[in-house]
């Protein structure tokens, strides 16, 4: 393979853009060398299978859900160099064969990302708080998600040529991946040593699970939280959830976020559990019931604090789950609500940016030749496929949530519209703003659909799943374009990832997600948020308890004071940037201002108010570990840091859902 060799500058003349194609196809690329094979595509599902499931579970017990592109390309990597010592004369792995299943694989793990973290979770708790709600059949889900999904990558394809052929945008994730590939296949056994580390750390947390979930012999004794000592208030530090987790998986997570996020997570934990809990018990926000209360008494306690907009509580071990689901969610989704919209909005020029590439891809100016017709995907598919994707969507939208078929178009729209921003926002940062175009168009339908939270929720889905999937896709097609791929056959690596995807997550979906499960076993952060929104657009303030409205307020300012302190670094670290790069083009690009590495993340801080703090202090302390050995011991931090973190992360998250079915369908497991 070649690196092209074409300075990366945004071309706007139709001619000039072939001629850069033609000189693509020449160069970089790779017409004979295997690309969608089936052991590509079977590797690839499979991987990606698997990896949704982990997602999955991760996204509803702590709200993250990782990119699992690199890992799969690693995992694949390593599965054929694995083989190949068994059948010495198979053919080895080709980069692009490894892209595509990488490509597959992605696509299935973002399978959560159309809903089943949020949405679809959010309407179950709605249920729980007695909000009428539709129930989906596991063939209503499937399609639901299929929908989606298939929404996004039908929307990147005209998207392609414009953002990624003319316009060079860098997709920095499909950068690092297509480096990855390039390492792995010119440097094997360094990249078999990765391979082996995320391997043997999901078998030690899988097996570190199951074994703390058996709780046989002296593992009775391990708590899945070991209580910090002391009192807050007379209660335990227990009630309040300070303790210390067990959970390899948070650590790994905390490793793999980093320590800004990790640190904004811990105050924001500190301050909501140490602080604010016991301040809400004081001021008769939380009534704390007598230990032992009998059901009667019980009852006629809990009308009382009702009657004034109090909340009560039955036992005091019942503290930090109250207040994460009563009370702090209001500030937390307040935060992370603000701060994505005014982050949104600083992005204006992305925003005018992708509707004039928009322009451009439907203006019909092209080149009397186009040297791509045979290897990019035909405009016609995407007419085919954007017309049958909307009737599906309009209609599951007006026959299971009653949506009017005007708002569902309107949604689709939406979503194609935002998908476009999400899309060029991957490329330019590398960051997709999926909170920001779900909240977005919640905002949107509680004014054109007033009083409906179902139809509220799952027109948000449409515009954030969508908006995953086409970022998702062009970032990997960003990889197949450095690495010499054909942008047609990743398509249907994609497409065939989403079908996969949801073969696998839906069933999950209905074995671990119980009612009874979400927003306590499974804090569900996400759906805890898009619920409460949804709530808020249905009901307005008059339900809210007390201080609620005094929370959202404080967490309004300072979810828009997070995004105007990162804009007024970013503007800044820019101009240090270009200013050094004048003086001397070689230099090395500056670090960010040092005031910056001060300013919290919105994100961690909304996500702490509404998981209990031993969740938060678990990723803070693996940040604080993962930081430690890059400053101390960096060639092995950068060898072994992600590698391990993946693996953990998988293998506890895949163990996470065994245990499920072993307790809860087996009934092998003792329960919770």
């Amino acid at each position: 393979m070649a690196d092209f060799p074409i300075d990366p500058v945004p071309l706007r003349d139709p001619e000039a853009i072939a001629a850069r194609d033609r000189l693509w196809l020449e160069k970089v690329y790779q017409p004979n060398d295997p690309q969608l094979t089936v052991r590509a595509a079977i590797t690839g599902m499979t991987l990606g299978a698997i990896l949704s499931a982990s997602n999955l579970y991760i996204g509803l017990k702590i709200g993250w859900s990782f990119g699992m592109g690199i890992t799969s390309a690693v995992v694949g990597f390593a599965i054929f160099a694995a083989l190949r010592g068994v059948f010495p004369g198979m053919r080895p792995l080709t980069m692009l064969e490894n892209n595509t299943s990488q490509t597959a694989a992605s696509a299935a793990a973002y399978m959560s990302s159309a809903g089943l973290v949020s949405s679809i979770p959010a309407m179950t708790m709605l249920q729980n708080d007695g909000v009428p709600m539709p129930t989906l059949t596991g063939f209503q889900l499937t399609a639901w998600m299929l929908g989606v999904s298939l929404l996004g990558v039908i929307v990147a394809v005209p998207l392609k040529r414009n953002m990624i052929n003319a316009e060079q945008l860098r997709f920095p994730g499909g950068i690092v991946c297509a480096e990855t590939i390039k390492t792995m296949h010119s440097a094997g056994s360094a990249s078999m040593q990765r391979a082996r580390s995320l391997l043997y750390s999901a078998l030690g947390a899988a097996t570190l699970k199951l074994a703390l979930e058996s709780k046989l012999g002296f593992l009775k004794k391990i708590p899945d939280v070991v209580p910090l000592p002391g009192r807050i208030r007379g209660y335990p530090l227990s009630a309040w959830s300070l303790g210390v987790n067990t959970s390899l998986l948070l650590y790994a997570a905390g490793a793999i976020v980093g320590l800004k996020v990790a640190t904004s997570l811990l105050i924001g934990a500190l301050a909501n559990y140490a602080v604010l809990g016991p301040y809400l018990v004081d001021h008769d926000v939380l009534r704390v019931a007598p230990t032992g209360m009998d059901p009667a008494a019980w009852g006629v306690f809990a009308k009382s604090a009702e009657s004034v907009h109090a909340i009560p509580v039955r036992v005091p071990e019942a503290l930090h789950a109250t207040i994460r689901s009563k009370w702090s969610v209001w500030p937390g989704t307040a935060i992370m609500v603000s701060a994505s919209i005014v982050a949104f909005a600083f992005r204006w020029r992305t925003v005018a940016r992708a509707f004039a590439g928009l322009v451009t891809v439907f203006s019909g100016k092209k080149a009397a030749e186009d040297p791509l017709e045979s290897v990019e995907v035909p405009q016609r598919w995407f007419g085919i496929g954007l017309l049958l994707c909307t009737v599906a969507c309009v209609y599951m939208q007006y026959a299971w949530f009653g949506v009017p078929i005007l708002e569902g178009l309107i949604s689709v729209a939406a979503a194609f519209l935002l998908s476009v921003v999400a899309a060029r926002a991957t490329g330019e940062t590398g960051v997709t703003p999926i909170g920001a175009m779900g909240k977005i168009t919640q905002l949107l339908f509680g004014v054109l659909v007033p009083g409906n939270a179902g139809a509220n929720l799952m027109t948000a889905t449409v515009t954030a799943g969508s908006a995953a999937h086409s970022a998702d896709l062009l970032m990997e097609v960003k990889t197949g374009y450095l690495l010499g791929g054909s942008p047609r056959k990743q398509f249907w690596a994609q497409t065939l990832g989403v079908f996969a995807g949801a073969a696998v997550c839906v069933p999950i979906y209905f074995l671990i997600a119980k009612p009874e499960k979400l927003g306590k076993e499974l804090a569900a952060p996400a759906a805890v948020a898009w619920a409460s929104v949804a709530k808020l657009l249905k009901d307005g303030a008059k339900n809210l308890p007390k201080l609620a409205l005094v929370g959202i307020g404080v967490g309004l300012a300072i979810g828009v004071f997070i995004a105007v302190l990162d804009e007024i670094a970013s503007r800044q670290h820019a101009r240090i940037v270009s200013e050094t790069l004048a003086k001397d083009p070689d230099a090395k690009t500056p670090p960010p201002p040092k005031w910056a590495t001060y300013v919290p993340s919105a994100t961690g801080l909304g996500i702490a108010l509404v998981i209990d703090f031993n969740d938060s202090f678990a990723m803070f302390l693996g940040a604080l570990a993962a930081w430690y050995l890059l400053t101390r011991h960096k060639e092995i931090s950068d060898k072994y840091t992600v590698s391990v973190a993946s693996g953990a992360i998988a293998g506890e998250g895949l163990m996470g859902i065994v245990v499920i079915f072993l307790r809860d369908v087996l009934k092998v497991l003792p329960g919770h």
